[in-house]
């Protein structure tokens, strides 16, 4: 943890996923801005050279990890007087891969946690600890793959409609309560991430569609991490990024 002077009144940022991928992207760009404070949570931790205010290492998809990113994210809401506060809840994985009646159950229950329940239970910790905040939103982050079906990846498809549908819900409530706060599931399109490499190292009985992912490879379709962690900070600072669900590739 590294601890910084001078920072009443500045902007908190949330960051699961925290140590790869789009979640990496995000954090390298907000942990280097003088305004902002970042809490990363992942369970690997953050490489050596991303210096966060707190960096959370916790395994979203049991119960105990998610209870201390739920307790680190309220304590990090009560320490100062935040100007802007923004959960950003990025922490995914794409296995178990397979076809009907091809999974284990406890492989199932740790995707789940990940892409779905801890997802949840951050939010809800997120919005309860950001009532003093005028500033807030909740960035989702969802997928295509949770608004059609693609055979192999059932569990992630199943989990990030999940993820859409409580996020629409959780807007509608966060409205009817008279709240300013904007709650997004955001799908980000195809990333250049370790969940693209899961995808194309597939073999076709486990993920019919793989030929499609390795095409987006060879055809240079995959946008890099940081091109859309920096797209997806400065619409949600422009207020751009509208309650329930959206496609970054629309916006």
């Amino acid at each position: 943890m590294f601890l910084f002077r001078g920072s009443h009144c500045m902007n908190l940022y949330i960051v699961t996923g925290a140590s790869r991928g789009l979640g990496l992207g995000l954090a390298r760009i907000l942990a280097a801005e003088p305004e902002s404070r970042l809490v990363a949570i992942s369970r690997a931790g953050l490489p050596r050279d991303v210096r966060a205010w707190r960096d959370i290492r916790a395994d979203l998809g049991v119960n105990a990890g998610q209870d201390l990113a739920a307790k680190a994210i309220r304590a990090a809401l009560a320490a100062e007087p935040w100007r802007r506060a923004v959960l950003i809840n990025n922490a995914g994985m794409l296995e178990p891969l397979g076809v009907a009646g091809q999974v284990d159950a406890a492989v199932v229950q740790h995707s789940v946690g990940v892409n779905l329940t801890a997802a949840i239970v951050l939010m809800n910790a997120f919005l309860v600890g950001a009532r003093d905040v005028s500033a807030c939103s909740v960035v989702n982050i969802s997928s295509g793959s949770g608004r059609r079906p693609s055979a192999g990846s059932g569990v992630y498809c199943a989990a990030k409609a999940g993820l859409d549908m409580v996020s629409r819900v959780a807007a509608l409530e966060v409205e009817a309560a008279g709240r300013a706060v904007t709650i997004c599931s955001l799908a980000p399109g195809i990333i250049d991430t370790d969940m693209q490499v899961v995808a194309r190292g597939a073999t076709a009985a486990e993920l019919p569609d793989v030929a499609r992912f390795r095409e987006f490879k060879s055809e240079g379709l995959l946008k890099s991490a940081a091109e859309v962690a920096r797209k997806i900070i400065d619409l949600e600072r422009a207020g751009k990024l509208p309650a329930g669900i959206a496609d970054l590739r629309e916006l």
